[in-house]
């Protein structure tokens, strides 16, 4: 599995953030797809081996003063957890 930021698009209000994670043909066999709509904060995406985690990083949420770079690292994170929980 890799988990990396796709794209980052900032907007007034915040940024527009889409996480893709590239998993094997194995890990793909294992994913438990009925799953993938109970998560949370996220909208996902698949095509092929990828999924696609699509969020919305509010400027007036708490983490506002924490620096982008940041916050992609803890949603990184956040991804490979869900996926992770995710394989059967």
């Amino acid at each position: 599995m890799k988990v990396d930021v796709d794209n980052v698009d900032e907007s007034r209000n915040g940024w527009q953030v889409r996480i893709c994670v590239d998993l094997s043909p194995e890990e793909l066999s294992r994913l438990n797809q009925d799953s993938i709509d109970m998560i949370e904060d996220f909208t996902i995406d698949q095509k092929d081996c990828d999924l696609f985690f699509n969020c919305f990083l509010s400027t007036a949420e708490p983490w506002e003063d924490e620096h982008l770079e940041e916050l992609l690292k803890a949603i990184k994170f956040e991804v490979e957890y869900h996926v992770n929980a995710l394989l059967e």
